[in-house]
């Protein structure tokens, strides 16, 4: 018989037995194309893995941006739409601005034109011949010259003490002071006779219980600026002469 150990001798190694490694596991996708034929190829699922994941992170991450955007956008169109409401706002408030300043600039010169035809200051020169006991007087004599162009306005009061009507004639005469000339300008218009009137009837007619304002408005044939002596004469109904006032302008 043999030695069984004989073969087990120190000079020989003991083989080592080579274990086959594990194969990773793989999906494994058929194609039929046509009738017979077929494709095969396989795929990691680690691969899988991972594009699932990135789409997921892509489908995810797309969401978020369209959100984003969405709410970006909407943003922007309310912030438009202010600033478009606003623009709009200074605009009426840009034209409100300057119809103000027009408005302003308009009173300016209104109060500027008021202050140039202001009534002049009364000189000094003024008296009134009356008769007794006195009927009517004048009063508040306010006048306005413009170049040729004189506007007088008083008021007058009837003065009796039973307070009844009273009515008469009015005449206003203008005459340039210290004048050489004897030109004359007589409202309501009206020939002189002896600085007078010669028809009293020619003159405004007025008829009080209280008091009465009078306008009168001339054109004198030449403009001038220097003093005027105005005269008022009251006629009664009659044609008596029953006041006159003389003040310079």
């Amino acid at each position: 018989m043999e030695n069984p150990e004989r073969d087990m001798g120190p000079g020989r190694k003991k083989e080592k037995i080579r274990r086959r490694p594990k194969k990773k596991e793989r999906l494994t996708i058929i194609i039929f194309k046509k009738v017979g034929k077929v494709k095969t190829f396989k795929i990691s699922s680690r691969l899988i893995l991972l594009a699932s994941l990135f789409f997921l992170f892509y489908i995810m991450a797309t969401i978020f941006l369209t959100n984003a955007y969405f709410d970006i956008y909407r943003i922007n169109k309310i912030q438009a739409d202010r600033i478009d409401e606003l623009s709009r706002e200074l605009i009426k408030t840009t034209k409100n601005l300057e119809r103000s300043k027009q408005h302003i600039a308009l009173l300016d010169d209104y109060i500027k034109e008021e202050k140039a035809q202001s009534p002049e200051p009364m000189s000094t020169v003024d008296y009134t011949e009356s008769s007794f006991p006195k009927l009517v007087d004048i009063d508040e004599i306010k006048v306005k010259r413009d170049r040729s162009k004189i506007n007088i306005n008083f008021r007058i009061i009837n003065r009796q003490s039973n307070e009844e009507p009273i009515g008469g004639y009015i005449f206003v005469l203008a005459s340039v002071k210290d004048s050489d000339q004897s030109e004359v300008w007589v409202y309501p218009n009206s020939s002189l006779k002896d600085g007078l009137p010669a028809n009293y009837k020619n003159g405004q007619r007025f008829l009080i219980q209280r008091f009465k304002s009078i306008s009168s408005k001339y054109t004198l044939s030449k403009s001038t600026n220097k003093p005027l002596i105005l005269k008022i004469l009251v006629y009664d109904r009659n044609g008596t002469l029953i006041l006159k006032k003389v003040v310079e302008v």
